[in-house]
Protein backbone atom coordinates (compact mmCIF):
# COMPACT_ATOMS: atom_id res chain seq x y z
CA UNK A 1 0.00 0.00 0.00
CA UNK A 2 1.49 3.76 -1.14
CA UNK A 3 0.58 6.76 0.83
CA UNK A 4 -1.55 8.96 -1.23
CA UNK A 5 -0.96 12.55 -2.47
CA UNK A 6 -1.17 14.73 0.77
CA UNK A 7 -4.49 17.04 0.31
CA UNK A 8 -4.00 20.81 0.58
CA UNK A 9 -5.71 22.83 3.43
CA UNK A 10 -8.06 25.82 2.37
CA UNK A 11 -8.54 26.50 5.96
CA UNK A 12 -7.19 30.35 7.07
CA UNK A 13 -8.64 31.67 10.51
CA UNK A 14 -9.47 35.28 10.13
CA UNK A 15 -8.88 36.55 13.53
CA UNK A 16 -5.45 36.97 14.78
CA UNK A 17 -3.78 34.30 17.85
CA UNK A 18 -6.57 32.07 16.62
CA UNK A 19 -3.97 29.94 15.57
CA UNK A 20 -0.41 30.18 16.14
CA UNK A 21 2.49 27.64 14.16
CA UNK A 22 5.37 26.60 15.67
CA UNK A 23 8.73 24.44 14.57
CA UNK A 24 12.35 24.65 16.10
CA UNK A 25 15.09 24.24 13.86
CA UNK A 26 19.05 23.40 14.92
CA UNK A 27 21.34 22.29 15.90
CA UNK A 28 23.57 24.34 13.71
CA UNK A 29 26.98 23.69 13.13
CA UNK A 30 28.36 26.89 14.70
CA UNK A 31 26.93 28.81 17.77
CA UNK A 32 26.41 32.48 17.46
CA UNK A 33 28.38 34.96 19.02
CA UNK A 34 25.57 34.84 21.78
CA UNK A 35 26.16 30.90 22.27
CA UNK A 36 22.87 30.12 20.55
CA UNK A 37 22.56 26.87 17.95
CA UNK A 38 18.70 26.67 17.63
CA UNK A 39 15.92 29.37 16.78
CA UNK A 40 12.39 28.32 17.23
CA UNK A 41 9.69 29.86 14.98
CA UNK A 42 5.84 31.00 16.05
CA UNK A 43 3.86 32.10 12.83
CA UNK A 44 0.19 33.59 13.13
CA UNK A 45 -2.34 31.71 11.01
CA UNK A 46 -4.03 34.85 10.44
CA UNK A 47 -1.96 37.65 9.76
CA UNK A 48 0.81 35.20 8.97
CA UNK A 49 3.19 37.70 11.16
CA UNK A 50 6.31 35.40 12.26
CA UNK A 51 8.36 35.73 15.56
CA UNK A 52 11.67 34.13 15.61
CA UNK A 53 13.85 33.21 19.40
CA UNK A 54 17.09 32.00 19.24
CA UNK A 55 18.17 29.36 22.01
CA UNK A 56 20.62 28.06 23.13
CA UNK A 57 19.28 24.57 23.72
CA UNK A 58 16.08 22.78 23.25
CA UNK A 59 14.97 22.73 27.05
CA UNK A 60 13.90 26.87 26.45
CA UNK A 61 11.60 26.26 23.82
CA UNK A 62 8.96 26.06 26.77
CA UNK A 63 10.51 29.53 27.77
CA UNK A 64 10.48 30.99 24.15
CA UNK A 65 6.69 30.43 24.27
CA UNK A 66 5.82 31.96 27.08
CA UNK A 67 7.52 35.33 25.86
CA UNK A 68 5.96 35.10 22.85
CA UNK A 69 2.19 34.61 24.19
CA UNK A 70 3.02 37.85 26.64
CA UNK A 71 4.15 39.68 23.70
CA UNK A 72 1.48 39.27 21.32
CA UNK A 73 -1.72 39.09 23.45
CA UNK A 74 -0.08 42.39 24.94
CA UNK A 75 0.14 43.75 20.83
CA UNK A 76 -3.58 42.64 19.78
CA UNK A 77 -5.24 42.42 22.87
CA UNK A 78 -6.42 39.17 22.61
CA UNK A 79 -6.02 35.70 24.19
CA UNK A 80 -3.75 32.81 22.28
CA UNK A 81 -6.68 30.03 21.56
CA UNK A 82 -4.25 27.17 19.66
CA UNK A 83 -1.00 26.29 19.09
CA UNK A 84 0.05 24.06 16.20
CA UNK A 85 3.77 21.97 16.60
CA UNK A 86 5.27 18.65 15.86
CA UNK A 87 4.89 17.20 18.86
CA UNK A 88 8.49 17.36 19.43
CA UNK A 89 10.14 16.71 22.79
CA UNK A 90 10.83 20.25 23.51
CA UNK A 91 6.99 20.93 23.20
CA UNK A 92 5.70 18.19 25.45
CA UNK A 93 7.29 18.67 28.72
CA UNK A 94 4.90 18.64 31.61
CA UNK A 95 5.60 22.22 32.40
CA UNK A 96 4.32 22.99 28.79
CA UNK A 97 1.37 20.82 28.90
CA UNK A 98 0.32 22.05 32.34
CA UNK A 99 1.11 25.71 31.27
CA UNK A 100 -1.33 25.32 28.11
CA UNK A 101 -4.06 23.34 30.38
CA UNK A 102 -4.11 26.43 32.45
CA UNK A 103 -4.19 28.75 30.14
CA UNK A 104 -7.27 27.11 28.02
CA UNK A 105 -4.85 26.82 25.01
CA UNK A 106 -5.98 24.02 22.59
CA UNK A 107 -3.19 21.66 21.40
CA UNK A 108 -2.50 20.51 17.55
CA UNK A 109 -0.09 18.00 16.50
CA UNK A 110 1.22 16.79 13.31
CA UNK A 111 0.85 12.60 12.98
CA UNK A 112 4.33 10.56 12.85
CA UNK A 113 6.43 11.48 9.95
CA UNK A 114 3.71 14.11 8.54
CA UNK A 115 5.64 17.29 7.99
CA UNK A 116 2.39 18.58 6.13
CA UNK A 117 0.43 19.15 8.93
CA UNK A 118 2.76 21.63 10.06
CA UNK A 119 3.66 22.70 6.78
CA UNK A 120 3.20 26.78 7.18
CA UNK A 121 5.95 26.79 10.01
CA UNK A 122 8.43 23.73 8.36
CA UNK A 123 8.50 25.49 5.11
CA UNK A 124 9.20 28.73 6.75
CA UNK A 125 12.07 26.99 8.82
CA UNK A 126 13.44 26.28 5.76
CA UNK A 127 12.93 29.30 3.77
CA UNK A 128 14.90 30.79 6.71
CA UNK A 129 18.01 28.35 6.43
CA UNK A 130 18.26 28.87 3.06
CA UNK A 131 18.31 32.89 2.72
CA UNK A 132 21.19 32.80 5.44
CA UNK A 133 23.22 30.54 3.77
CA UNK A 134 22.85 33.02 0.49
CA UNK A 135 23.13 36.55 2.62
CA UNK A 136 26.20 35.20 4.42
CA UNK A 137 28.14 33.74 1.50
CA UNK A 138 26.79 37.54 -0.32
CA UNK A 139 28.35 39.49 2.80
CA UNK A 140 31.43 37.06 2.85
CA UNK A 141 30.53 36.88 6.89
CA UNK A 142 31.35 33.85 8.73
CA UNK A 143 28.64 31.28 9.35
CA UNK A 144 28.74 33.11 14.03
CA UNK A 145 26.84 36.13 12.09
CA UNK A 146 24.07 33.57 11.16
CA UNK A 147 22.23 35.07 14.57
CA UNK A 148 22.45 38.69 13.38
CA UNK A 149 21.41 37.16 9.38
CA UNK A 150 18.33 35.61 10.74
CA UNK A 151 17.12 38.54 12.69
CA UNK A 152 17.55 41.04 9.91
CA UNK A 153 15.80 38.22 7.37
CA UNK A 154 12.64 38.14 9.36
CA UNK A 155 12.49 41.97 10.38
CA UNK A 156 12.40 42.67 6.67
CA UNK A 157 10.27 39.13 5.69
CA UNK A 158 7.38 40.84 7.68
CA UNK A 159 7.59 43.50 5.91
CA UNK A 160 7.04 42.14 2.24
CA UNK A 161 3.38 41.44 0.85
CA UNK A 162 2.91 38.10 0.21
CA UNK A 163 -0.15 36.32 -2.11
CA UNK A 164 -1.81 34.82 1.29
CA UNK A 165 -2.95 37.48 2.46
CA UNK A 166 -3.83 39.39 -1.15
CA UNK A 167 -0.64 41.31 -1.55
CA UNK A 168 -1.10 42.50 1.89
CA UNK A 169 2.40 42.62 4.16
CA UNK A 170 2.41 40.63 8.11
CA UNK A 171 3.03 43.70 8.97
CA UNK A 172 -0.03 45.81 8.10
CA UNK A 173 -2.17 42.62 8.92
CA UNK A 174 -0.63 42.41 12.36
CA UNK A 175 -0.26 46.23 13.80
CA UNK A 176 -2.83 47.21 11.37
CA UNK A 177 -0.64 49.95 9.97
CA UNK A 178 1.74 50.35 6.64
CA UNK A 179 5.44 49.70 7.38
CA UNK A 180 7.92 52.03 6.77
CA UNK A 181 10.84 50.53 4.70
CA UNK A 182 13.03 53.86 4.45
CA UNK A 183 15.58 52.61 7.13
CA UNK A 184 16.24 48.92 5.44
CA UNK A 185 19.57 48.60 3.67
CA UNK A 186 21.31 45.74 2.35
CA UNK A 187 22.67 43.39 5.01
CA UNK A 188 26.63 43.19 4.98
CA UNK A 189 27.61 46.30 3.05
CA UNK A 190 30.01 48.83 3.90
CA UNK A 191 28.86 51.15 6.31
CA UNK A 192 30.76 54.66 7.52
CA UNK A 193 29.45 55.12 11.48
CA UNK A 194 29.89 58.53 12.71
CA UNK A 195 32.05 58.34 15.76
CA UNK A 196 31.09 60.40 18.70
CA UNK A 197 33.30 63.23 20.37
CA UNK A 198 33.87 61.19 23.48
CA UNK A 199 35.09 58.07 21.71
CA UNK A 200 37.79 60.71 19.31
CA UNK A 201 40.37 62.97 19.51
CA UNK A 202 40.19 66.25 17.79
CA UNK A 203 42.67 64.80 15.24
CA UNK A 204 40.96 61.30 14.60
CA UNK A 205 39.00 60.78 11.30
CA UNK A 206 34.71 61.25 12.25
CA UNK A 207 33.63 58.32 10.97
CA UNK A 208 34.58 54.90 11.73
CA UNK A 209 34.60 52.21 8.56
CA UNK A 210 32.14 48.71 9.57
CA UNK A 211 29.84 46.31 8.30
CA UNK A 212 26.20 46.82 9.03
CA UNK A 213 24.71 43.51 10.59
CA UNK A 214 21.21 44.25 11.20
CA UNK A 215 18.46 45.90 13.11
CA UNK A 216 18.76 45.89 16.96
CA UNK A 217 15.45 45.65 18.93
CA UNK A 218 14.99 48.45 21.09
CA UNK A 219 16.74 51.25 19.11
CA UNK A 220 16.22 53.60 16.58
CA UNK A 221 19.22 53.02 14.57
CA UNK A 222 21.67 50.17 13.04
CA UNK A 223 23.71 47.60 14.55
CA UNK A 224 27.53 47.36 12.44
CA UNK A 225 30.24 45.37 13.32
CA UNK A 226 33.87 46.70 13.43
CA UNK A 227 36.58 44.08 11.46
CA UNK A 228 39.62 45.70 12.95
CA UNK A 229 38.12 46.19 16.71
CA UNK A 230 36.14 43.43 16.78
CA UNK A 231 33.23 44.87 18.36
CA UNK A 232 29.47 46.22 17.50
CA UNK A 233 28.19 49.48 17.97
CA UNK A 234 24.76 50.71 17.90
CA UNK A 235 23.95 54.04 15.83
CA UNK A 236 21.45 56.18 14.23
CA UNK A 237 24.23 58.09 11.98
CA UNK A 238 25.80 56.22 9.12
CA UNK A 239 26.51 56.55 5.51
CA UNK A 240 25.83 53.13 3.62
CA UNK A 241 27.99 52.41 0.35
CA UNK A 242 25.45 49.04 -0.39
CA UNK A 243 28.00 47.88 -3.68
CA UNK A 244 31.01 46.50 -1.53
CA UNK A 245 30.28 44.01 0.97
CA UNK A 246 34.01 43.62 2.99
CA UNK A 247 33.53 40.65 5.24
CA UNK A 248 36.09 40.42 8.60
CA UNK A 249 38.71 40.58 6.53
CA UNK A 250 41.06 43.75 7.03
CA UNK A 251 42.57 43.50 3.26
CA UNK A 252 38.97 43.79 2.01
CA UNK A 253 37.88 46.67 4.08
CA UNK A 254 40.78 48.73 3.26
CA UNK A 255 40.63 47.67 -0.40
CA UNK A 256 37.14 49.43 -0.12
CA UNK A 257 37.35 52.84 -1.14
CA UNK A 258 36.61 56.04 0.80
CA UNK A 259 34.33 58.79 0.42
CA UNK A 260 33.72 62.19 2.26
CA UNK A 261 30.63 60.81 3.88
CA UNK A 262 28.13 62.94 5.14
CA UNK A 263 25.68 60.96 7.47
CA UNK A 264 21.99 61.37 6.82
CA UNK A 265 21.15 61.07 11.05
CA UNK A 266 17.16 59.16 11.63
CA UNK A 267 14.90 61.57 13.05
CA UNK A 268 15.50 60.85 16.54
CA UNK A 269 14.99 63.40 19.89
CA UNK A 270 18.27 61.55 21.35
CA UNK A 271 21.48 59.42 20.50
CA UNK A 272 21.25 56.02 21.19
CA UNK A 273 24.36 54.97 20.19
CA UNK A 274 26.54 52.55 22.13
CA UNK A 275 29.03 49.77 22.08
CA UNK A 276 29.03 46.57 22.47
CA UNK A 277 31.58 43.77 22.82
CA UNK A 278 31.79 40.50 20.49
CA UNK A 279 34.55 37.66 21.38
CA UNK A 280 37.11 37.75 18.58
CA UNK A 281 36.42 35.75 15.26
CA UNK A 282 38.18 32.64 14.23
CA UNK A 283 40.67 33.43 10.86
CA UNK A 284 38.78 31.15 8.08
CA UNK A 285 40.10 30.52 4.78
CA UNK A 286 38.46 30.24 1.75
CA UNK A 287 34.44 30.07 0.92
CA UNK A 288 33.86 27.72 3.83
CA UNK A 289 31.82 29.98 6.74
CA UNK A 290 31.80 27.43 9.63
CA UNK A 291 35.00 26.60 11.47
CA UNK A 292 36.73 23.39 11.57
CA UNK A 293 34.64 20.44 13.72
CA UNK A 294 37.67 19.99 16.19
CA UNK A 295 38.55 23.50 17.62
CA UNK A 296 42.48 23.85 18.11
CA UNK A 297 43.94 23.26 21.52
CA UNK A 298 45.58 26.53 22.62
CA UNK A 299 49.11 27.39 23.31
CA UNK A 300 50.10 28.13 27.03
CA UNK A 301 51.02 31.38 25.22
CA UNK A 302 47.70 32.09 24.48
CA UNK A 303 46.28 32.75 28.15
CA UNK A 304 48.15 35.89 27.76
CA UNK A 305 46.02 38.97 26.93
CA UNK A 306 46.77 40.80 24.17
CA UNK A 307 48.18 43.92 24.85
CA UNK A 308 45.12 46.77 23.98
CA UNK A 309 46.58 49.11 20.66
CA UNK A 310 44.55 52.28 20.25
CA UNK A 311 42.44 52.38 17.01
CA UNK A 312 44.22 54.42 14.49
CA UNK A 313 42.76 56.24 11.50
CA UNK A 314 42.32 54.01 8.13
CA UNK A 315 44.87 55.39 5.73
CA UNK A 316 43.26 56.79 3.06
CA UNK A 317 44.06 55.21 -0.87
CA UNK A 318 47.57 56.64 -2.95
CA UNK A 319 46.50 58.46 -5.45
CA UNK A 320 49.34 58.15 -8.14
CA UNK A 321 50.61 61.72 -9.80
CA UNK A 322 49.04 62.39 -13.30
CA UNK A 323 51.12 61.69 -16.00
CA UNK A 324 50.18 63.28 -19.63
CA UNK A 325 50.33 60.85 -22.21
CA UNK A 326 53.48 60.56 -24.50
CA UNK A 327 52.59 61.97 -28.07
CA UNK A 328 54.69 60.91 -30.89
CA UNK A 329 56.05 64.09 -33.12
CA UNK A 330 53.93 64.72 -36.56
CA UNK A 331 56.20 63.72 -39.54
CA UNK A 332 55.33 66.60 -42.35
CA UNK A 333 54.23 65.35 -45.52
CA UNK A 334 56.56 65.15 -47.97
CA UNK A 335 56.18 67.56 -51.34
CA UNK A 336 57.42 65.76 -54.76
CA UNK A 337 58.45 67.68 -57.55
CA UNK A 338 55.97 67.89 -60.62
CA UNK A 339 56.79 65.38 -63.04
CA UNK A 340 58.60 66.50 -66.51
CA UNK A 341 56.39 67.24 -69.58
CA UNK A 342 56.98 65.25 -72.04
CA UNK A 343 56.47 67.48 -75.53
CA UNK A 344 55.05 65.45 -78.12
CA UNK A 345 56.72 63.43 -81.07
CA UNK A 346 57.36 65.48 -84.51
CA UNK A 347 55.41 62.36 -86.23
CA UNK A 348 52.18 62.17 -84.16
CA UNK A 349 49.38 64.30 -85.16
CA UNK A 350 48.13 67.50 -83.31
CA UNK A 351 44.63 67.08 -81.69
CA UNK A 352 42.50 70.16 -82.20
CA UNK A 353 40.65 71.70 -78.87
CA UNK A 354 37.53 70.82 -77.83
CA UNK A 355 35.42 74.12 -78.55
CA UNK A 356 32.62 74.31 -76.18
CA UNK A 357 28.65 74.18 -78.48
CA UNK A 358 27.14 77.07 -78.96
CA UNK A 359 23.64 78.20 -79.93
CA UNK A 360 22.98 79.75 -83.40
CA UNK A 361 20.22 82.32 -82.12
CA UNK A 362 20.68 85.52 -81.98
CA UNK A 363 21.10 87.12 -77.98
CA UNK A 364 19.18 90.09 -77.30
CA UNK A 365 19.24 91.82 -73.61
CA UNK A 366 16.19 92.35 -71.51
CA UNK A 367 13.86 94.69 -72.05
CA UNK A 368 13.02 96.84 -69.34
CA UNK A 369 9.27 97.94 -70.90
CA UNK A 370 7.71 97.82 -67.29
CA UNK A 371 10.39 100.43 -66.25
CA UNK A 372 8.23 103.74 -66.50
CA UNK A 373 11.20 106.50 -67.99
CA UNK A 374 11.48 110.35 -66.76
CA UNK A 375 11.21 112.18 -69.94
CA UNK A 376 14.43 114.24 -70.96
CA UNK A 377 14.10 118.17 -69.71
CA UNK A 378 16.26 118.86 -72.75
CA UNK A 379 13.50 117.33 -75.43
CA UNK A 380 14.55 115.32 -78.50
CA UNK A 381 12.53 113.12 -80.68
CA UNK A 382 13.21 109.72 -79.02
CA UNK A 383 10.20 111.07 -76.64
CA UNK A 384 7.64 110.73 -79.12
CA UNK A 385 8.33 106.97 -79.83
CA UNK A 386 8.81 105.99 -76.39
CA UNK A 387 5.54 107.13 -75.56
CA UNK A 388 4.26 105.30 -78.58
CA UNK A 389 5.91 102.29 -77.22
CA UNK A 390 4.02 102.44 -73.29
CA UNK A 391 0.74 102.84 -74.63
CA UNK A 392 1.08 99.79 -77.15
CA UNK A 393 2.58 97.51 -74.79
CA UNK A 394 0.06 98.59 -72.34
CA UNK A 395 -3.12 97.97 -74.38
CA UNK A 396 -1.94 94.87 -75.34
CA UNK A 397 -1.20 93.07 -72.13
CA UNK A 398 -4.96 94.53 -70.91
Amino acid sequence: MHSLPFPSSLNHNRSPLELVHSDLHGPLPVASHSGYKYWITFIDDATRFRAVYLLKAKSEAFEAFKVYKSWAETQLGVKLRALQDDKGGEYMSMAFISFTELAGIERRHSTRNRPQQNGLAERANRTMGERITAMLSESRLPGSFWGECISSMVHVWNMLPTASLSGTTPFQAFYKRKPDVSHLRVWGCTSYVHVQRDKRNSLQPHYEKCVFIGYPAGYKGWKFYNPVTKRTVISERADFDERYFPGTSKAQLEAVPSFACLPEPLQTPNDTSSHLGLPPLQDEGGDNHFPPARPKTPTPSASVPPEEKPVLPLPLPVIPPFIPPVIPPVTPPQIHAPLPVTPPTAGAPLEPPHVPRRTGRVRKPPGQWWKLKQPDLAGNDSDSDDEAALLFFFFFFL
